[in-house]
Protein backbone atom coordinates (compact mmCIF):
# COMPACT_ATOMS: atom_id res chain seq x y z
CA UNK A 1 0.00 0.00 0.00
CA UNK A 2 2.90 2.59 0.49
CA UNK A 3 3.78 1.97 -3.51
CA UNK A 4 0.68 2.76 -3.92
CA UNK A 5 0.60 6.18 -1.99
CA UNK A 6 4.23 6.86 -4.00
CA UNK A 7 3.35 6.08 -7.41
CA UNK A 8 0.37 8.28 -6.81
CA UNK A 9 2.26 11.42 -6.10
CA UNK A 10 4.20 10.14 -8.96
CA UNK A 11 1.43 10.18 -11.14
CA UNK A 12 -0.26 13.64 -9.95
CA UNK A 13 3.49 15.51 -10.71
CA UNK A 14 3.63 13.65 -14.51
CA UNK A 15 -0.09 14.89 -15.06
CA UNK A 16 0.82 18.28 -13.83
CA UNK A 17 4.25 18.79 -16.12
CA UNK A 18 2.24 17.50 -18.83
CA UNK A 19 -0.63 19.93 -18.83
CA UNK A 20 1.84 22.41 -17.74
CA UNK A 21 4.20 21.99 -20.61
CA UNK A 22 1.55 22.91 -22.92
CA UNK A 23 1.42 26.60 -20.66
CA UNK A 24 5.62 26.64 -20.49
CA UNK A 25 5.78 26.52 -24.14
CA UNK A 26 3.06 29.06 -25.44
CA UNK A 27 5.16 31.05 -22.87
CA UNK A 28 8.46 31.03 -23.95
CA UNK A 29 7.20 31.69 -27.72
CA UNK A 30 4.71 34.77 -26.89
CA UNK A 31 7.17 37.24 -27.12
CA UNK A 32 8.36 36.44 -30.80
CA UNK A 33 5.11 36.89 -31.90
CA UNK A 34 5.21 40.15 -33.95
CA UNK A 35 1.88 41.36 -33.92
CA UNK A 36 -0.02 41.76 -30.98
CA UNK A 37 -3.23 40.71 -32.15
CA UNK A 38 -1.19 37.22 -32.26
CA UNK A 39 0.46 37.22 -28.81
CA UNK A 40 -3.25 38.49 -27.34
CA UNK A 41 -4.29 35.11 -28.89
CA UNK A 42 -1.53 33.35 -28.36
CA UNK A 43 -2.15 34.41 -24.36
CA UNK A 44 -5.93 33.47 -24.47
CA UNK A 45 -5.08 29.48 -25.62
CA UNK A 46 -3.72 28.89 -22.01
CA UNK A 47 -5.25 31.80 -19.73
CA UNK A 48 -8.41 29.23 -19.44
CA UNK A 49 -6.26 26.60 -18.60
CA UNK A 50 -3.48 27.29 -16.27
CA UNK A 51 -4.53 27.39 -13.01
CA UNK A 52 -6.51 24.38 -13.49
CA UNK A 53 -3.21 22.76 -14.49
CA UNK A 54 -1.77 24.06 -11.57
CA UNK A 55 -4.41 22.30 -9.44
CA UNK A 56 -2.34 18.76 -10.29
CA UNK A 57 0.61 20.40 -8.38
CA UNK A 58 -1.92 21.59 -5.61
CA UNK A 59 -2.88 18.27 -5.15
CA UNK A 60 0.80 16.93 -5.08
CA UNK A 61 1.78 19.10 -2.73
CA UNK A 62 -0.76 18.22 -0.83
CA UNK A 63 -0.52 14.53 -0.81
CA UNK A 64 3.06 15.07 -0.32
CA UNK A 65 2.39 16.65 3.15
CA UNK A 66 -0.50 13.86 3.90
CA UNK A 67 1.14 10.82 2.92
CA UNK A 68 5.00 11.05 3.18
CA UNK A 69 5.15 13.92 5.45
CA UNK A 70 9.15 12.93 6.44
CA UNK A 71 10.11 13.31 2.87
CA UNK A 72 8.49 16.73 2.70
CA UNK A 73 10.60 18.31 4.82
CA UNK A 74 13.64 16.50 3.65
CA UNK A 75 13.02 17.31 -0.12
CA UNK A 76 12.39 20.90 0.90
CA UNK A 77 15.84 21.11 2.81
CA UNK A 78 17.68 19.29 0.11
CA UNK A 79 16.95 21.28 -2.59
CA UNK A 80 15.61 24.44 -1.17
CA UNK A 81 17.43 26.53 -3.75
CA UNK A 82 16.02 25.09 -6.74
CA UNK A 83 12.27 25.28 -5.40
CA UNK A 84 12.51 28.61 -4.61
CA UNK A 85 13.87 29.47 -8.13
CA UNK A 86 10.73 27.86 -9.34
CA UNK A 87 8.64 28.81 -6.68
CA UNK A 88 9.59 32.74 -8.02
CA UNK A 89 9.20 31.56 -11.37
CA UNK A 90 5.79 30.19 -10.95
CA UNK A 91 4.49 33.27 -9.21
CA UNK A 92 6.20 35.59 -12.04
CA UNK A 93 4.42 33.58 -14.78
CA UNK A 94 1.26 34.06 -13.40
CA UNK A 95 1.72 37.47 -12.52
CA UNK A 96 2.52 37.82 -16.17
CA UNK A 97 -0.50 36.15 -17.53
CA UNK A 98 -2.74 38.23 -15.26
CA UNK A 99 -0.77 42.26 -15.53
CA UNK A 100 -0.24 41.88 -19.05
CA UNK A 101 -3.70 43.29 -19.68
CA UNK A 102 -3.92 45.99 -17.16
CA UNK A 103 -2.41 48.55 -19.22
CA UNK A 104 -3.12 49.50 -22.86
CA UNK A 105 0.45 50.61 -23.21
CA UNK A 106 2.97 48.36 -25.70
CA UNK A 107 5.96 49.26 -23.57
CA UNK A 108 3.58 47.48 -20.50
CA UNK A 109 2.59 44.12 -22.44
CA UNK A 110 6.27 44.01 -24.24
CA UNK A 111 7.81 43.77 -21.08
CA UNK A 112 5.61 41.56 -19.75
CA UNK A 113 5.71 39.09 -22.42
CA UNK A 114 9.90 38.96 -21.41
CA UNK A 115 8.81 38.57 -18.23
CA UNK A 116 6.63 35.77 -19.13
CA UNK A 117 9.01 33.91 -21.31
CA UNK A 118 11.73 34.33 -18.86
CA UNK A 119 9.37 33.04 -15.98
CA UNK A 120 8.23 29.77 -18.39
CA UNK A 121 11.63 29.00 -19.15
CA UNK A 122 12.77 28.49 -15.41
CA UNK A 123 9.71 26.71 -14.64
CA UNK A 124 10.40 24.27 -17.15
CA UNK A 125 14.37 24.01 -17.02
CA UNK A 126 14.27 23.92 -13.05
CA UNK A 127 11.37 21.39 -13.05
CA UNK A 128 13.54 19.15 -15.51
CA UNK A 129 16.72 19.73 -13.63
CA UNK A 130 15.15 18.76 -9.68
CA UNK A 131 13.72 15.52 -11.16
CA UNK A 132 17.49 14.69 -13.24
CA UNK A 133 19.06 15.61 -10.08
CA UNK A 134 16.71 13.41 -7.84
CA UNK A 135 17.21 10.54 -10.72
CA UNK A 136 21.08 10.10 -9.94
CA UNK A 137 20.91 10.83 -6.26
CA UNK A 138 21.95 13.80 -4.37
CA UNK A 139 25.46 14.97 -2.61
CA UNK A 140 25.76 14.61 1.42
CA UNK A 141 26.41 17.99 2.49
CA UNK A 142 28.73 19.17 5.86
CA UNK A 143 25.67 18.70 8.36
CA UNK A 144 25.37 15.26 7.00
CA UNK A 145 22.06 15.46 4.83
CA UNK A 146 21.66 15.01 1.63
CA UNK A 147 21.79 18.38 -0.48
CA UNK A 148 21.56 19.67 -3.70
CA UNK A 149 25.19 20.94 -4.88
CA UNK A 150 26.50 23.35 -7.49
CA UNK A 151 28.21 19.97 -8.99
CA UNK A 152 24.97 18.22 -9.09
CA UNK A 153 22.83 21.18 -10.65
CA UNK A 154 25.72 21.43 -13.51
CA UNK A 155 26.40 17.57 -14.01
CA UNK A 156 25.46 16.97 -17.61
CA UNK A 157 22.78 14.41 -16.48
CA UNK A 158 20.96 17.02 -15.22
CA UNK A 159 21.44 19.64 -17.65
CA UNK A 160 20.07 17.15 -20.59
CA UNK A 161 17.23 16.53 -18.24
CA UNK A 162 16.72 20.17 -17.85
CA UNK A 163 17.19 20.58 -21.66
CA UNK A 164 14.49 17.79 -22.40
CA UNK A 165 11.66 19.76 -20.01
CA UNK A 166 12.19 23.09 -22.43
CA UNK A 167 12.39 21.22 -25.53
CA UNK A 168 9.10 18.81 -24.63
CA UNK A 169 7.91 21.93 -24.07
CA UNK A 170 8.64 24.10 -26.64
CA UNK A 171 7.08 21.81 -28.87
CA UNK A 172 3.85 21.37 -26.98
CA UNK A 173 3.59 24.97 -26.71
CA UNK A 174 3.74 25.57 -30.53
CA UNK A 175 1.60 22.71 -31.39
CA UNK A 176 -1.22 23.79 -28.82
CA UNK A 177 -0.70 27.83 -29.73
CA UNK A 178 -1.17 26.90 -33.60
CA UNK A 179 -4.58 24.91 -33.10
CA UNK A 180 -5.85 28.91 -32.14
CA UNK A 181 -4.36 30.95 -35.28
CA UNK A 182 -5.78 30.95 -38.51
CA UNK A 183 -4.82 28.70 -41.06
CA UNK A 184 -2.22 30.04 -43.52
CA UNK A 185 -1.02 33.23 -41.32
CA UNK A 186 2.41 33.77 -40.70
CA UNK A 187 1.65 33.20 -37.03
CA UNK A 188 0.95 29.94 -37.46
CA UNK A 189 3.74 29.31 -40.20
CA UNK A 190 6.45 30.40 -37.51
CA UNK A 191 5.05 28.21 -34.91
CA UNK A 192 4.96 25.40 -37.19
CA UNK A 193 8.82 26.11 -37.58
CA UNK A 194 9.41 25.78 -33.92
CA UNK A 195 7.45 22.67 -34.19
CA UNK A 196 9.97 21.28 -37.28
CA UNK A 197 13.12 22.39 -35.57
CA UNK A 198 12.21 21.30 -32.06
CA UNK A 199 11.12 17.61 -32.98
CA UNK A 200 14.58 16.45 -33.80
CA UNK A 201 15.91 18.33 -31.11
CA UNK A 202 13.61 15.75 -28.93
CA UNK A 203 14.50 12.79 -30.40
CA UNK A 204 18.11 13.16 -29.81
CA UNK A 205 17.65 14.31 -26.28
CA UNK A 206 16.38 11.63 -25.13
CA UNK A 207 18.87 8.95 -26.07
CA UNK A 208 21.43 11.21 -24.62
CA UNK A 209 19.68 11.31 -21.67
CA UNK A 210 19.67 7.27 -21.88
CA UNK A 211 23.29 7.36 -22.74
CA UNK A 212 24.36 9.68 -19.61
CA UNK A 213 22.13 7.74 -17.65
CA UNK A 214 23.90 4.34 -18.28
CA UNK A 215 26.91 6.07 -16.58
CA UNK A 216 25.42 8.23 -13.94
CA UNK A 217 22.61 6.30 -12.27
CA UNK A 218 22.06 3.47 -9.97
CA UNK A 219 19.76 1.74 -12.34
CA UNK A 220 20.53 2.00 -15.97
CA UNK A 221 18.71 -0.48 -18.13
CA UNK A 222 15.51 1.00 -16.50
CA UNK A 223 16.58 4.88 -17.00
CA UNK A 224 17.53 3.96 -20.89
CA UNK A 225 14.07 2.02 -21.60
CA UNK A 226 12.03 5.19 -20.26
CA UNK A 227 13.73 7.79 -22.06
CA UNK A 228 14.08 5.43 -25.04
CA UNK A 229 10.09 4.77 -24.71
CA UNK A 230 9.87 8.82 -24.76
CA UNK A 231 11.82 9.22 -27.58
CA UNK A 232 9.76 6.87 -29.31
CA UNK A 233 6.80 8.55 -28.38
CA UNK A 234 7.85 11.66 -29.72
CA UNK A 235 8.74 9.73 -33.12
CA UNK A 236 5.26 8.61 -33.43
CA UNK A 237 3.44 12.14 -32.68
CA UNK A 238 5.55 13.56 -35.47
CA UNK A 239 3.87 11.11 -37.85
CA UNK A 240 0.24 11.60 -35.89
CA UNK A 241 0.72 15.32 -36.46
CA UNK A 242 1.55 14.56 -40.12
CA UNK A 243 -1.95 13.39 -40.59
CA UNK A 244 -3.52 16.40 -38.86
CA UNK A 245 -4.44 14.64 -35.64
CA UNK A 246 -2.89 17.89 -33.63
CA UNK A 247 -5.04 16.22 -30.28
CA UNK A 248 -3.04 13.22 -30.22
CA UNK A 249 0.28 13.87 -31.43
CA UNK A 250 -0.22 16.15 -28.17
CA UNK A 251 -1.16 13.54 -25.89
CA UNK A 252 2.38 11.44 -27.17
CA UNK A 253 4.28 14.72 -27.29
CA UNK A 254 4.09 15.14 -23.55
CA UNK A 255 6.16 11.66 -22.91
CA UNK A 256 9.29 13.33 -22.56
CA UNK A 257 7.86 15.24 -19.47
CA UNK A 258 6.07 12.00 -18.17
CA UNK A 259 9.08 10.25 -18.16
CA UNK A 260 10.89 12.67 -15.88
CA UNK A 261 8.75 11.63 -12.72
CA UNK A 262 9.09 7.97 -14.00
CA UNK A 263 12.75 8.07 -14.09
CA UNK A 264 13.08 9.10 -10.40
CA UNK A 265 11.10 6.20 -9.60
CA UNK A 266 12.53 3.64 -12.13
CA UNK A 267 16.41 4.84 -11.08
CA UNK A 268 15.87 4.60 -7.07
CA UNK A 269 12.74 2.31 -6.60
CA UNK A 270 11.10 2.78 -3.39
CA UNK A 271 13.94 5.28 -2.20
CA UNK A 272 12.36 8.20 -2.08
CA UNK A 273 15.51 10.96 -1.48
CA UNK A 274 18.74 9.06 -2.83
CA UNK A 275 22.43 10.06 -2.24
CA UNK A 276 24.94 9.23 -4.52
CA UNK A 277 26.76 7.07 -1.74
CA UNK A 278 23.59 5.57 -0.23
CA UNK A 279 24.53 7.42 3.11
CA UNK A 280 21.42 9.34 4.77
CA UNK A 281 19.55 8.23 1.78
CA UNK A 282 15.41 8.11 2.43
CA UNK A 283 13.69 4.87 2.58
CA UNK A 284 9.99 5.03 1.44
CA UNK A 285 9.36 3.21 4.58
CA UNK A 286 10.34 5.78 6.55
CA UNK A 287 9.13 8.48 5.11
CA UNK A 288 5.14 7.36 4.83
CA UNK A 289 2.69 8.57 7.16
CA UNK A 290 1.19 5.70 9.65
CA UNK A 291 -1.43 3.65 8.83
CA UNK A 292 -4.16 5.94 10.65
CA UNK A 293 -3.48 8.77 8.54
CA UNK A 294 -3.50 7.14 5.71
CA UNK A 295 -6.83 5.54 5.87
CA UNK A 296 -8.39 8.69 6.43
CA UNK A 297 -6.21 10.11 3.21
CA UNK A 298 -7.96 7.28 1.10
CA UNK A 299 -11.25 8.14 2.71
CA UNK A 300 -11.40 11.87 1.76
CA UNK A 301 -8.90 12.22 -0.72
CA UNK A 302 -9.28 9.25 -3.34
CA UNK A 303 -12.59 10.50 -4.40
CA UNK A 304 -11.64 13.79 -4.16
CA UNK A 305 -9.22 13.05 -7.08
CA UNK A 306 -11.63 11.46 -9.03
CA UNK A 307 -13.75 15.04 -8.88
CA UNK A 308 -10.46 17.12 -9.62
CA UNK A 309 -9.98 14.84 -12.66
CA UNK A 310 -13.44 14.76 -13.81
CA UNK A 311 -13.96 18.64 -13.71
CA UNK A 312 -10.30 18.68 -15.84
CA UNK A 313 -11.88 17.03 -18.00
CA UNK A 314 -14.91 19.11 -18.45
CA UNK A 315 -12.43 22.47 -18.12
CA UNK A 316 -10.80 21.18 -21.23
CA UNK A 317 -13.70 20.35 -23.38
CA UNK A 318 -15.00 24.12 -22.61
CA UNK A 319 -12.34 25.67 -22.71
CA UNK A 320 -9.75 24.49 -25.49
CA UNK A 321 -11.34 26.03 -28.19
CA UNK A 322 -11.09 29.78 -26.67
CA UNK A 323 -7.99 30.78 -28.87
CA UNK A 324 -9.83 29.38 -32.35
CA UNK A 325 -13.10 31.07 -31.71
CA UNK A 326 -11.87 34.90 -30.67
CA UNK A 327 -10.22 37.21 -32.92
Amino acid sequence: MDVFWYALLGFLLAGYLALESLDFGVGMLMPFADEESDRARMRRTIVPLFLANEVWLVAFGGLLFGALPVAEGELLQALRLPFLAVLCAWFLRDAALWFRTAHEGVRWRRTWDIVLAGASFVLAAGWGAVLGMLVRGLSIGSHGHAVAAVGDLLHPFTLLCACLAVAGSLRQGSLFAARGLPEGSSPRAALGRVTRVSTPVLLLLPVLVAAFGVMATPAPAAVATIALLACAAVYASDRVQATGRTGLALLLGAAPLVALPALVGAANGTTVLATRTGGNSLALSGAIADSASLTLLAVIVLPALVLVAAAQLWFWRVFTGVGVERP
